[in-house]
């Protein structure tokens, strides 16, 4: 990811080994990093003894990165944009995966990666604003469908906030750093995922509404027939959207399919 996507360049050193340290790489590891730009962090993961892979989109970022980088014997440089390359090509890993990712793509590439199963860590950079909403609990005005997207296939805590100062260019906003761990199965089982989702969305689309009667329209279901699964759920009735955890949604989903 480059300058085409209005790259903020992470320019703190502490901030580089932070990461790095976050990450818990060990030399030796296999490492993707998304979205290079002109090299900081890689050259800070090389140094800490991965094998680094860097899908860069920018052609000219991925043509210089090579020559910017002392240890690029441990370096493979991509140059494709990470939203179009196709994962199964890295093999089956296991990957940790690194990234200061563009603001404006930041969400997709966070979901393309969690569908993806040869990675064990991952520490991302976003928004503060998107990095909240990734971790975020229930109840909380963050928490929504990537809150649920990210808890489904992971553990997730932002371990680091950043300033406009520690990039340039300056962004607008801060940044945070999410570690993610991917789980050994998702949280919700494969034949339940679809009906899971299929509420969590009707039910988040209007969220400020009772999620019984919501889902029942979407449904077309009698409001007794939902409210009865609620029940067999633990979930409260009048329970909005919000207030209705991971693990209620996938009971939810579960009773309905």
């Amino acid at each position: 990811m480059g300058s085409k996507l209005s790259q903020h360049f992470l320019t703190d050193q502490g901030a580089l080994q932070d990461i790095v340290a976050a990450s818990g790489i060990r030399p030796g590891d296999a490492v993707l990093e998304i979205g290079p730009g002109r090299g900081a962090l890689t050259g800070s993961l090389l140094a800490a003894g991965a094998r680094v892979t860097a899908v860069e989109m920018d052609d000219a970022f991925a043509a210089a990165l090579p020559r910017l980088i002392k240890e690029a014997e441990r370096l493979v440089v991509v140059n494709e944009d990470f939203l179009l390359f196709d994962l199964a090509a890295l093999g089956p890993g296991p990957w940790i995966v690194v990234g200061n990712l563009p603001y404006a793509v930041g969400t997709p590439i966070l979901q393309k990666l969690l569908r993806w199963d040869a990675w064990t860590t991952a520490a991302l950079m976003f928004q503060k604003e998107v990095a909240l909403r990734a971790v975020s609990g229930t109840g909380g005005a963050d928490y929504g469908l990537l809150s649920l997207s990210v808890g489904l296939r992971a553990d997730a805590e932002v371990v680091l906030e950043l300033p406009p100062e520690a990039f340039r260019p300056r962004p607008k906003v801060d940044s945070a750093v999410v570690l993610l761990r991917r789980l050994p199965q998702p949280r919700v089982p494969a034949e339940d995922e679809r009906a899971f989702w299929r509420l969590a969305k009707a039910a988040f689309a209007q969220r400020r509404k009772m999620a019984a009667g919501v889902i029942a329209q979407a449904l077309g279901r009698p409001r007794t027939e939902v409210e009865a699964a609620f029940a067999s759920a633990g979930v409260p009735a009048d329970a909005r959207p919000e207030k209705i955890g991971l693990s209620a949604w996938a009971a939810l989903a579960k009773a309905l399919r």
